[in-house]
């Protein structure tokens, strides 16, 4: 059962909902996301892009910015090299539609995951060469290809790298690739206030310096929508300059005139204005899609295209992708939790599994959601050409990849941070690396019970419409910007049905106090499902399913939204118990 909590700070609340015309309950959150002065709540509620930091602080920006501008005069052809994922592809384009936009020559590559890997390679440069470019430049990659940017300089080309990556170190030193310009707020000697940024983020600082210092100012707004979904895609905190380039990218992706996503978003039919959970939950995965199952160029293809009707084609192979590797997902997952409810796996405090037809690019996915599901470390390895490999998600007091290199003599390659890693191995190696992670496992009981955090108790009566609509103002929402989330305590289940392609979704009747809610459970076994299971036993939830239970209680933690078929506000059930 995970751990309710939440903070306590002293506030004058009221003073707060007078100056900005909210609720008390909105004026709590504001300041349980750390906001306790005028000066930060007045940023965090009304970002603009006049608030952006001067883009020229960042070590070698300028320096990028003007070679660029060099050989865009002189006709240079300039190779962007992104990566497979969608801050990868969403970047390339930033770089290549911003120096074609300038005039310049531009071509570009995007590695394949499995044929390729990750970031830049030796051959890449040759091939660059070859074809007669005179310039390369990385986005999202590049910090740690050291060997191929010396290759690059071997062969007489200019090197530049953009990349938001951590810089490799050794013997506590940096180890900076030997490139005529290195843009990473990352590095030791950058200066810059904002260190978060993405590699899209990053490309559309450097393409907005070259309109602003070739008289195109305000040209970098087409781009904004892109460096948005690179944002919230690629995970990083939306606070400080990555809530900036969110909140403006979705007001012009309302305007987006690029005919690859106006016909992404007809494809995935949306009815009401996008949000940032849409970019990340909807927008995104089709464009990572297709670099796990396909090519990650189609993603870029879709951007680039000229023509509506091959846009819409492009598209909708986009959606159908995602809707595979949907289905691969699910059958991995299913897979994976028949592995652990048959077995005795759960004994152990990091989870590692073997399913053999898992496609690999999924293989992160599906360790994400067994991590979800059991809380514990988990590790999902499949079977490959090349031998086993296996990518692996962590808990907070788990660092992955510390832990694998602890490990080291087992694997072949591995990689990471904290919460997530990948790695390669021989199969003879599969057992002796579940023992030794488990055997060096130092997490205690406390740290495998799951705690989630919630703003404020706040009966279902009391969250009226124009609560629901304050609420948005502290959008966008994700990483480092959760969206609310609020405790009830003593409800009444009434009703449920359930409904989805797999009945993980139950449309619930809630009763608090002498009124009934509607309320929705997207993972019903995970959340109503525990807690009617922990109170009243498993037949009162087969019974609640089938349409024969009685009003069972329940405390549950929710997030309200308004329902846009009928403008009543409904609760999305997060957790119960």
């Amino acid at each position: 059962m995970r751990q309710w909590v939440t903070k306590r700070y002293q506030a004058d609340l009221q003073k707060i909902a007078e100056r900005y015309q909210i609720s008390d309950i909105v004026a709590e959150v504001l300041v349980k996301r750390g906001l306790f002065d005028w000066n930060a709540m007045d940023r965090y509620l009304f970002p603009d892009e006049d608030a952006l930091y001067d883009t020229a602080q960042m070590k070698d920006m300028q320096k990028a910015a003007f070679i660029l501008r060099q050989k865009i005069d002189e006709g240079k052809l300039i190779k962007v090299i992104g990566d497979y994922d969608v801050d990868g592809v969403m970047s390339t384009y930033i770089l290549y539609r911003g120096i074609t936009l300038l005039g310049g020559k531009a071509g570009y590559r995007i590695p394949h995951r499995v044929q390729d890997g990750y970031g830049m390679r030796s051959y890449m440069a040759e091939e660059a060469a070859e074809e007669g470019y005179d310039t390369i430049i990385t986005c999202d990659n590049g910090i740690s290809a050291v060997p191929a940017v010396k290759r690059v300089k071997e062969l007489g080309l200019t090197m530049i790298v953009t990349d938001h990556h951590e810089v490799p170190r050794e013997d506590g030193k940096e180890v900076l690739p030997p490139a005529d310009a290195i843009v990473n707020p990352k590095q030791e000697a950058c200066g810059y206030p904002f260190q978060e940024l993405c590699g899209a983020g990053i490309a559309y600082k450097l393409v907005s310096l070259l309109f602003e210092e070739s008289g195109m100012a305000g040209y970098e707004r087409e781009l904004l929508p892109f460096a948005a979904i690179a944002t919230v895609c690629d995970v990083v905190p939306l606070f400080d300059e990555n809530r900036i380039l969110v909140k403006s990218g979705l007001e012009c992706l309302e305007q987006c005139h690029n005919l690859g996503m106006r016909a992404l978003i007809d494809a995935l039919q949306f009815h009401r204005k996008i949000n940032a959970g849409d970019l990340g939950f909807r927008i995104g995965p089709c464009i990572n899609a297709a670099g796990r199952l396909d090519d990650a160029v189609l993603g870029l293809e879709l951007l680039l295209e000229q023509d509506a009707g091959c846009a819409r084609e492009k598209a909708m192979r986009l959606v159908a992708l995602n809707e595979e590797r949907k289905d691969y997902t699910a059958k991995a997952v299913r897979e994976a939790v028949a592995q652990i409810e048959n077995g005795e796996m759960l004994k152990n405090h990091v989870l590692v599994i073997y399913i053999e037809d898992c496609h690999e690019s999924v293989a992160g996915i599906v360790a994400g959601r067994i991590r979800e599901k059991y809380y514990r470390p988990t590790l999902i390895v499949t079977k490959t050409k090349e031998g086993l490999k296996g990518s692996a998600r962590s808990i907070p007091g788990y660092h992955m990849q510390q832990e694998l290199n602890h490990c080291r003599e087992l694997l072949k390659e591995y990689g990471g941070h904290a919460m997530a890693a990948g790695f390669s191995l021989e199969s003879e190696n599969l057992i002796p690396l579940r023992q030794a992670l488990n055997n060096h496992c130092s997490l205690s009981e406390e740290e495998l019970i799951e705690k989630i955090s919630f703003d404020r108790e706040v009966p279902l009566g009391e969250m009226q419409e124009s609560v629901v609509q304050q609420l948005a103002y502290l959008e966008p929402f994700g990483q480092g910007n959760q969206e609310p989330v609020f405790a009830k305590r003593d409800l009444a289940v009434v009703s449920l049905s359930l409904c989805g392609k797999e009945n993980q979704i139950a449309r619930v009747q809630l009763r608090d106090g002498m009124r009934v809610y509607r309320g929705v459970d997207f993972q019903c076994e995970l959340h109503l499902g525990e807690g009617i299971r922990g109170r009243y036993g498993d037949k009162a939830w087969e019974e609640l399913k089938a349409g024969r239970g009685r009003d069972y209680e329940v405390d549950i933690l929710y997030q309200p939204e308004i329902n846009q078929m009928f403008g009543n506000v409904e609760f999305r059930i997060i957790d119960c118990r």
